[in-house]
């Protein structure tokens, strides 16, 4: 029974030693592996600080190498920590290793913060927006931390000496009693030899096996397949390895080096070397081998316009194995990629550029200013010059579209010759022109640009053999951010421009206060014009025409008034102008037209009769579509009484047949024409035999001198003998006293109009005047 308790006690004894010996060669083997992590991460420590020597200041490339050292590095204290179990972790603090595993831990600590420091070096920024100081703070600081994690890695190795101490000690002495219980049990194992050896030839045929498969997978593949030894020298490879490393496939063999295989490939022609000498080239891909930086992917240019990507995975016991890919077509394909994006980039902006600028004088466009006013609005105060060229039309009309065309781009480039270089220069019309003056221009600065550009264009242009006379008006507006916007400023510079012209052209206006007022005037006006028309605030007035010999009404003008509720009676040059811009003019006309036929028809029920009454109508509005249907409608009949007076006469050249065809409807329906402002240089003779009128009506500014010149007495008296040669009435407007009314009479007018008689009149005043008329001459 105590023998049989001994052998229990010595085979659990055995057990525990022979458990002992092997747990300390477990712990002797995850030393060694240890040592040799340590060994990796000193390495690795090794270069970046061959980085950072090589790189005072880190810029991003420099940045990101260090970053794929440091996170290599950080690969061999993790596997310290993490490859250990809990009972592992234990038996090495017994045998202390505590402040070996310290270090490793501190080591990633230090790590992450190594990284961390990197983050803000690896961006674009770090190069466009960081100054030198910053970098060069943030290069010694990653130094300092690469020096600890160095410091780290150098002190790891004493504590693993002293463990390595300790195992061999357990070791040995397990292995020693170990053995001597293992000589009893010889026997047994040499049994169990002969069976190992059964077993290792089965796996040898197994190896062969695949050995076999791993080859013939090789020649199958279709990309380049190669495994070298720890020496860099070739185990083995595939066909397409040797055609994507040399000219001669056959010239890479077994056992050669890979520098060997290289260096004879570059001088064979096999690289394009773009220059770079072949011993330059292979000393550069020799020094990527030798610094690992061949772990990376790297993609390399062949002859031929060739080109693969080379990949290299090394294993723990050295060897390393390289694949390489040709990737040709993919390279061709993102080379043409690339060339059609700049294609598609180059139309991009030579559409962006014809979309900003004008395509004639090459300036920018209405969209261009618009968009850079804007900017420059909210930035600083802006000062605006707008240009519109005087008598442009006319060149266009006598030397043809090519001599206008020839105008407007020497016009543009006397904009370029007197602005400067932060002015934007802008054609946004036919003959408008705008410069957007530079940041700090004053009102005055601008004045002074204005005027310097009108002494340019007021010299006379040669086009061929002829002259080009123009000139130009100019208006100069200021404006400050957060007090108008873009649109304001323009109008500003427009009401300037428009002073300029009205002012007789060929000057220069400057935004003022007085103009501000009436701006705002006209925008309130304008933003109530809709409502006037809907609510009937614009109404019909009556201007009464007489007999020159009785002086008893004759007819009546209709014109039109604004009653505005706080401003009182408008004329119409307070509104037309507005009207005209906003696109209500048609609106204003044909309101005004139905408004007064029907008043006229109140007064004929009241027995009430106007011999004749006559509205003002442009020739755009004649040649309206609907407009012939519109009076047909309203005027059914006894249409002799109502007459048509044409402003603009000017446009039965312009227009031609086509106004002379609506006219002729007008009076084929009974309608009287009139010509109206005759003799003020707005009509022709020419045009009056084309409209054969009923009436001529002269100018009221030949009117007014009557008395007082003689040319005008005589101007009135041709008007009058051309009128009855041509058996047409003569209507006088203007007439303001009782001696012009009689002179007209003995000159031999028709009819008198003006404020001797009376002054416009609303309907109802009318209509007060006309029933005491009507008894004042039941009284006679």
């Amino acid at each position: 029974m105590r023998l049989g308790q001994t052998l229990v006690l010595f085979a659990l004894i055995l057990a525990m030693l022979t458990g002992l010996s092997f747990l300390g060669y477990h712990y002797l083997t995850l030393a060694s592996e240890y040592r040799a992590r340590n060994l990796i991460h000193l390495d690795l420590m090794h270069d970046a600080r061959d980085i950072l020597h090589n790189n005072p200041i880190l810029r991003p490339e420099s940045a990101r190498h260090l970053n794929e050292v440091l996170q290599a590095a950080d690969v061999q204290p993790r596997w310290c920590i993490s490859n250990l179990s809990a009972m592992e972790h234990k038996g090495f603090v017994l045998l202390g290793a505590e402040p070996a595993l310290a270090i490793c831990e501190r080591g990633i600590r230090e790590g992450r913060r190594a990284e961390a420091l990197l983050k803000p070096l690896m961006g674009p920024q770090a190069v466009l927006g960081d100054d030198p100081n910053s970098l060069s703070d943030h290069t010694l600081k990653v130094r300092k931390q690469v020096q600890i994690l160095h410091d780290l890695s150098f002190s790891f190795r004493p504590t693993l000496d002293v463990i390595e101490a300790r195992l061999v000690m357990v070791v040995k002495t397990g292995t020693g009693i170990v053995s001597f219980c293992l000589a009893l049990v010889f026997i047994f194992l040499a049994r169990q030899m002969v069976r190992s050896w059964r077993t290792l030839s089965e796996q040898s045929q197994q190896l062969k096996r695949m050995s076999q498969r791993v080859s013939a997978a090789m020649s199958a593949s279709t990309d380049g397949f190669a495994i070298f030894d720890e020496e860099n020298r070739l185990v083995t490879c595939n066909e397409t390895y040797r055609e994507l490393s040399h000219v001669d496939p056959k010239a890479v063999k077994v056992g050669m080096a890979l520098p060997e295989i290289l260096a004879d490939a570059v001088h064979a022609g096999h690289y394009a070397l773009h220059g770079q000498s072949p011993e330059d080239y292979v000393m550069s891909y020799n020094s990527r081998i030798e610094s690992h930086a061949y772990r990376a992917e790297t993609q390399l240019e062949l002859s031929g316009d060739r080109h693969i990507v080379s990949r290299v995975n090394e294993t723990d016991s050295g060897d390393k194995v390289v694949t390489r890919v040709d990737i040709t077509d993919l390279v061709r394909g993102e080379r043409e990629q690339r060339h059609v994006a700049e294609v598609l980039q180059e139309a991009k902006d030579r559409v962006e550029k014809q979309s900003l600028s004008d395509p004639l004088t090459d300036l920018a466009n209405r969209r261009h200013l618009d968009r850079e006013l804007a900017r420059r609005l909210e930035e600083a105060p802006v000062t605006l010059v707008r240009i519109d060229l005087d008598r442009f039309k006319k060149i266009n009309d006598i030397l043809g579209h090519e001599a206008g065309d020839f105008v407007l781009c020497h016009v543009a480039d006397v904009l370029r010759l007197h602005s400067k270089a932060g002015d934007l220069i802008a054609r946004v019309g036919g003959d408008e022109f705008v410069v957007l003056c530079q940041q700090g221009t004053s009102l005055a600065q601008g004045e002074v640009l204005a005027k310097r550009v009108l002494d340019a264009v007021l010299q006379p242009v040669a086009w061929g053999n002829k002259r080009c006379n123009f000139g130009a008006s100019f208006g100069v507006a200021h404006g400050k951010p957060g007090e108008m916007s873009a649109s304001e400023l323009l109008s500003n510079a427009d009401a300037a421009l428009y002073r300029a012209k009205a002012s007789g052209r060929a000057m220069v206006e400057v935004f003022t206060a007085e103009m501000r007022a009436e701006t705002l005037a006209e925008r309130a006006l304008a933003d109530r014009m809709q409502h006037a028309l809907e609510v009937g605030e614009i109404v019909p007035y009556y201007h009464t025409q007489h007999d020159a010999r009785s002086w008893q009404l004759a007819g009546v003008e209709v014109l039109a008034r604004w009653e505005h509720p706080e401003l009182g009676v408008l004329p119409p040059v307070k509104f037309l102008g507005i009207a005209k811009q906003l696109g209500l003019e048609a609106e204003l006309d044909g309101r005004i037209f139905e408004a007064a036929v029907k008043q006229m028809a109140q007064l004929e029920a009241r027995s009430i009769e106007v011999p004749r009454v006559a509205f003002n109508v442009s020739a755009p509005r004649i040649m309206e579509p609907g407009f012939l249907d519109t009076v047909r409608g309203h005027i059914p009949d006894r249409r002799d009484r109502f007459a048509f007076e044409i402003l603009e006469s000017i446009s039965c050249e312009e227009e031609g047949d086509a106004l002379i065809f609506c006219i002729d409807a007008l009076k084929d329906m009974g309608f009287k024409i009139d010509v109206d402002d005759f003799g003020s240089g707005h009509a022709s003779i020419n045009g009056v035999l084309n409209i054969e009128p009923d009436a001529l009506k002269i100018d009221r500014n030949i009117i007014f001198p009557l008395g007082q010149s003689e040319r005008a007495e005589r101007m009135v008296a041709s008007i009058v003998d051309l009128a009855h040669t041509l058996d047409v009435k003569i209507i006088a407007e203007g007439v303001d006293s009782l001696e012009k009314a009689r002179l007209l009479r003995e000159i031999g007018c028709d009819i008198l109009q003006g404020f001797y008689f009376s002054e416009p009149r609303s309907f109802a005043e009318l209509k007060l005047n006309l029933l005491g008329v009507d008894q004042d001459r039941s009284a006679i």
